[in-house]
């Protein structure tokens, strides 16, 4: 590759290109061949003119940098046609360049190749322009760098965009301005950077809004720059390679290799990448949409509406890299994959063939996906500045909006305009930034003023208090990158944090809490961010708050005042639905004892009274007066909340410290006062009359299946009689169970009379006859281990009324199935029953012990405990009679007895309830379930017997299992008489 190196300014002179004018005049004339061969190749003419008179155009006194050629007022700069032939076709086009519409127009192929030659013109001039203004300057030229040098597959020439057909003669207004890149020039090597050994290269890229810098070590010492807006800088040898493949934007100088960003593609081999908010825009201002202005590529001058939206997908094989936010710096991997490609217009999936790729995403394989246009998903970084703190100032970290198109414009500004030497002091970045002065606030920054500073005429605030207070959320980044405290305090203690949630400014809140401001903090009053924020009923604020997480929700000011009593006062309901739903507190109360519902009735806002109320905010609290929420609202004359306190029960009759009731402190002649008045007769009313009157639900349950009828009331609840079930009087089988009902098999009595002698065979199998002559059992009966019973059967010689027929006789007590308070249905006595009396029988289905235990419900199960053998149980759920309703009882008054009757097959004993102790009229029935059934049952609930004996109540379960805690830890504590009684107990 071949170079030119750079002259200091004091040698310019020597130059041979400036000792004389021929060498400027042959580079012109040179100039001029060759664009005459172009015009020629696309059969165009040049206008006849000579080489002076471009000369003279060239060196115009003007000494205007940008060169001009279709702009207003530029005739004079088209040189005239002679007088010998036609008018030719460049002179055409100024003529209708205005924007009319007319229907003179030249044809399509004739106005692109006119406006393509007039592209091309304009490169090759102002390449020339540049390098002469340059010399003469002593400025070091650019030399351009040959592709082969740098091996890279495909060369970039200056082929045109073929999409440019059919475009009208108006199009040439574009050309009034177009600066092109400059990828492809290399100025001389800095020498600061070739003495330093391993130079880091210089390039940063965008990634999605994010800036990474490069961690490769330069080879080359010669700098390059995309465009002459950004400053020069030193590559390696793979960024090198991306500049001269146009993939650095012109505009800010990020490259494009990773992220979201426009391509536009003059030719197949051709890739030039920028982002959206660097294209530039000529006619109409510089827009960031595409609707505004005539928009052209800032690499070749191309039309930019048929650019395409690409995104590169960043791979995980990339080494680690330093990432630049907009706030911090962070490490992370950055990869790089195939890049998806849509068009701008949303055509679907565009899929190019390997060699219509750019020669790095030839190299490999990937798939292309359709990607949403508009700005959202375009990496639009635009121009950026370091501070002096080494932090970057940099558009893309802010949303877009006003702030970040005031920010850019002032960074263009910076960049563009030369600085002037200004000194500041720092309490002028004071009211610069309280009037928003961006460009004034970026040139104090830069010129190192501190942005912590506090005036004391200004009570203690800095400029990030008065930009927070303002809503400027360029001027709050600008002032936090440049090393602002996020936390520093005026004399009231109140923080830029404080500032912005208190003028309800959530981007500015927003950035300054993402940036690590302090959510908690106290001001002088004792108020947060959550306060101010729910005053203000700032819903956006208020979740951003509690989002973080770091927040007190229920945090209380010098008053005593939480957020929600704040939210309740001024009627946000929203804000109280939120933080409700993050579990505030509503029963905190403030130094005069308010609650929260105090508030919302002294605001009159029903919705959120009935919510508060919801949350489990007692209706009865009453302040230091003595008011409760009905004084208030009954005071306040709000009638909605009135009637919603008097339907929850609210006391009309409450008086407060000064005697008054809700009824007098309202107006007579108010509808307040109406509604008070006929809610009292209708408590009277309700208070006089008697208690609930039970209710019949059936005559008899039994269905006539029992010798007694057995009524079904309720008293508590409107739940119907129970139906889930099919009474039974006797047990059933639903599979074969063999029971031995053989009447020949059955030992039987010969007994003529009554069976109440000694001799009776069917009392010596029961030890002896347990019945009186009142059909009870006997007082010493053991009712702890109760014997088995043989009465009397069919084999039978006596009397079916002989006194060892109990419980084959069925029911003779009269009971009642009823609603109980806490433990659903329960069984109770219409009639006085002495001690030993029958009262039912356990019947249910006959089930094997393997089939209950694949029974889902098990709480009718009784187990008939066959100690010989295979075991049997009684299950009551689908078949059953009165004794399923039987509730346990810790102090039984019935217990179980088994009793053979009708076989003496000892596998399926009769289970009959004979009474332990005399039982009253209206007592309930119970009797003990067993250990077995707690210790599963008892996961699920507890006893609720109420006997002062209970075994399995939630407290007397706690305290066995602590007196088992200690045995385990002091097992000597087991001999202790006293800790047994207690256990039992």
């Amino acid at each position: 590759m071949v170079r030119k190196t750079g002259r200091r300014a004091n040698d310019y002179q020597q130059h041979p290109l400036l000792c004389q004018s021929e060498p400027l005049q042959v580079k012109i004339d040179l100039f001029v061949s060759s664009f005459s061969l172009f015009l020629r190749f696309h059969n165009l003419s040049l206008p006849s003119t000579s080489s002076s008179s471009i000369s003279s155009s060239t060196s115009s006194p003007s000494g205007r940098a940008k060169m001009s050629v279709f702009g207003p007022g530029s005739k004079a700069l088209l040189p005239p046609p002679s007088s010998s032939s036609p008018p030719p076709v460049p002179v055409q086009t100024v003529k209708i360049h205005r924007a009319r519409k007319t229907m003179n127009r030249p044809p399509p192929t004739q106005v692109s190749l006119l406006r393509r030659w007039l592209v091309v013109a304009l490169y090759f001039f102002r390449i020339a322009t540049y390098t002469v203004i340059s010399i003469k300057k002593g400025i070091s030229y650019y030399t351009e760098v040959a592709l082969g040098s740098l091996d890279i597959v495909a060369t970039d020439n200056l082929t045109l965009s073929p999409h440019h057909e059919g475009s009208d003669a108006g199009e040439t207004e574009r050309l009034e301005e177009l600066p092109l890149c400059s990828c492809r020039m290399e100025a001389p090597r800095v020498d600061s950077a070739s003495r330093q050994p391993n130079r880091l290269c210089m390039a940063t890229e965008s990634v999605n809004g994010e800036l990474v810098g490069c961690t490769n070590i330069i080879q080359k010492g010669e700098t390059m720059r995309p465009s002459s807006r950004v400053s020069l800088i030193v590559l390696c040898e793979n960024h090198r390679s991306h500049m001269v493949k146009h993939h650095c934007c012109p505009g800010c100088g990020y490259f494009c290799i990773a992220g979201t960003f426009l391509e536009c593609c003059p030719d197949q081999r051709i890739a030039h990448r920028f982002h959206r908010g660097c294209v530039t825009v000529l006619g109409a201002g510089r827009g960031r949409g595409m609707g505004t202005g005539m928009l052209f590529c800032p690499h070749c001058g191309e039309d930019a509406s048929e650019a395409q939206e690409v995104t590169i997908s960043p791979s995980a094989s990339v080494a680690t890299v330093v990432t630049t936010s907009a706030s911090s710096t962070t490490t992370l991997s950055l990869p790089i994959k195939i890049c998806e490609i849509t068009n701008a217009r949303m055509r679907g999936v565009v899929k190019r063939d390997q060699d219509q790729r750019p020669p790095q995403a030839a190299l490999a394989a990937g798939t292309v996906n359709a990607a949403p246009p508009g700005e959202g998903g375009v990496d639009s970084v635009g121009p950026s500045l370091c501070l002096p703190n080494g932090k970057p100032v940099c558009p893309s970290a802010l949303p877009p909006g006003p702030s970040r198109a005031a920010l850019q414009k002032a960074i263009l500004t910076q960049d563009t305009e030369k600085r002037k030497k200004l000194r500041f002091h720092p309490r002028q970045l004071y009211p610069a930034a309280k009037q928003g002065e961006v460009q004034r606030v970026l040139l104090m920054l830069m010129e190192g003023i501190d942005p912590a500073y506090q005036a004391d005429s200004q009570n203690r605030r800095c400029a990030l208090h008065v930009a927070a207070q303002r809503g400027l959320l360029e001027v709050c980044y600008m002032l936090v990158q440049a090393g602002a405290k996020l936390d520093i305090q005026d004399k009231s203690m109140r923080t830029p944090l404080l500032e912005a949630i208190v003028n309800n400014h959530v981007e500015v809140t927003r950035y300054l809490v993402q940036s690590g401001a302090c959510v908690y903090h106290i001001e002088e009053d004792g108020y947060t961010g959550l306060h101010h924020a729910a005053k203000l009923g700032s819903l956006d604020i208020v979740t951003l708050l509690l989002e973080t997480g770091q927040v007190d929700i229920n945090a209380q000011d010098s008053g005593g005042w939480t957020p929600i009593i704040w939210a309740a006062e001024h009627k946000h309901i929203k804000v109280i639905r939120a933080l409700l739903n993050r579990g505030a507190d509503v029963t905190l109360k403030d130094k005069e004892m308010n609650a929260c519902l105090h508030w919302a009735s002294f605001a009159g806002c029903v919705t959120i009274a009935e919510m508060v109320l919801n949350a489990g905010c007692p209706l009865s609290s009453v302040n230091m007066h003595g008011d409760t929420p009905l004084h208030i609202a009954s005071r306040e004359g709000f009638l909605d909340c009135v009637t919603l306190f008097l339907s929850r029960g609210a006391d009309i009759d409450i008086m407060n410290r000064e005697g008054d009731t809700p009824l007098s402190l309202a107006r007579s002649d108010s509808p307040v006062w109406v509604s008070l008045q006929i809610n009292r007769k209708l408590r009277r009313g309700i208070a006089n009359r008697m208690l609930r009157t039970e209710k019949i639900i059936s005559s008899d349950v039994a269905q006539g299946y029992e010798n007694v009828p057995i009524p079904c009331v309720n008293a508590v609840d409107d739940e119907g009689c129970p139906s889930d079930y099919k009474y039974v009087s006797e047990n059933c089988e639903t599979s074969a169970m063999n029971i031995d009902r053989n009447i020949t098999h059955l030992q039987h009595c010969s007994c003529t009379e009554d069976c109440s002698s000694s001799n009776c065979l069917c009392g010596q199998l029961s030890i002896r006859c347990w019945y009186d002559k009142d059909h009870r059992l006997l007082q010493e009966f053991n009712k702890i281990e109760p014997p088995l019973i043989f009465e009397c059967n069919l084999a039978c010689s006596c009397y079916r009324t002989c006194k060892n027929r109990v419980v084959q006789a069925g029911i003779k007590v009269r009971l009642q199935l009823y609603r109980t308070e806490k433990m659903g249905w329960g069984v109770r006595a219409l009639q006085d029953i002495p001690q030993g009396s029958f009262i039912c029988e356990y019947v249910g289905e006959l089930i094997s012990d393997a089939e209950a235990d694949v029974r889902e419900d098990d709480s009718y199960l009784f187990d008939l405990d066959n100690k010989d053998g295979e075991v049997y149980c009684i299950d009551a759920r689908y078949y059953g009679n009165i004794s399923r309703f039987i509730n346990h009882l810790c102090d039984p008054n019935i217990i179980p007895v088994r009793v053979f009757m009708l076989h003496q097959d000892l596998r399926f004993p009769r289970i009959a309830f004979f009474s332990s102790r005399d039982i009253l009229t209206g007592q309930e029935l119970g009797f003990d379930y067993g250990d077995r059934f707690w210790d599963i049952k008892s996961k699920y609930f507890t006893c609720q017997c109420g006997s002062e004996k209970c075994k399995h109540s939630a407290e007397a379960i706690a305290f066995e299992q602590s007196r088992l805690a200690r045995l385990e830890t002091c097992p000597e504590l087991d001999t202790d008489p006293g800790l047994a009684m207690l256990g039992n107990f």
